[in-house]
């Protein structure tokens, strides 16, 4: 027999596909995500084949136990290929080459800006004036303990030496911000996703790099008006 609306056939297969390289991804079985959506295990099956679809709520709970956005499901990538191409091969030697030589570069500028001289940095490491240097100068990984003993002894943050620039940089920025985004208010996050409120956003964006005299010339011209 003909399906009388096609068009809900292939959305079906489409949402099935998605579903089942989500769920293969992710690790999950065929039990765990049904149980997730509440529905049997017969049925979430159905759904990765396509033979019907799952309801909007059913996505909303696969989504939120997936870890995934609800908008997934109306693209037109599956997330093993997302996850593919945003998630290259990186060529990890030379990486950690070059980071070590630039955390070594960071930590002799904390210590010549500190003014700590580099026996004592070495003492306090259990080093050698010899093997700091060749920390500092990149011929030598520093552990992550050391690394931080240093830097309470510098007088700076550990994120410091954390990078900010290339793909693992940008990654660990995006994830350190949605942290804070998850951190603020429920009613402040609603204000900041709302897009009409983009311009309030990017006002007080300018105002916080303005000099404090700036500032304070633009409060009292507020001041005048209002009184």
């Amino acid at each position: 027999m003909t399906d009388p609306n096609p068009a809900h056939t292939v959305r079906s297969k489409i949402v099935g596909v998605l579903i089942q390289d989500a769920r293969q991804v992710r690790g999950m079985s065929l039990s765990d995500c049904a149980e997730a959506a509440g529905c049997t295990e017969a049925q979430f099956e159905a759904y990765e084949a396509g033979q019907v679809s799952p309801s909007l709520p059913e996505l909303e709970l696969l989504a939120y136990c997936m870890s995934l956005p609800l908008t997934y499901f109306w693209g037109n990538q599956v997330l093993s290929q997302i996850e593919s191409n945003g998630r290259a091969v990186l060529p990890a030697a030379e990486i950690a080459a070059l980071r070590h030589r630039i955390i070594g570069a960071q930590l002799r500028q904390a210590r010549q800006q500190a003014k700590v001289e580099a026996e004592d940095l070495a003492a306090s490491l259990g080093l050698t004036p010899d093997e700091l240097l060749t920390v500092e100068l990149g011929r030598r990984p520093l552990p992550l303990p050391s690394l931080e003993l240093a830097a309470a002894r510098l007088g700076v943050p550990v994120e410091h030496f954390f990078e900010v620039q290339g793909r693992m940089g940008e990654w660990d920025s995006a994830q350190r911000a949605f942290e804070r985004f998850h951190q603020l208010s429920p009613e402040m996050r609603d204000f900041v996703s709302r897009p009409i409120n983009e311009h309030y956003l990017r006002l007080a964006h300018q105002l916080s790099q303005m000099p404090l005299d700036k500032l304070r010339g633009i409060a009292a011209s507020l001041l005048e008006i209002t009184y």
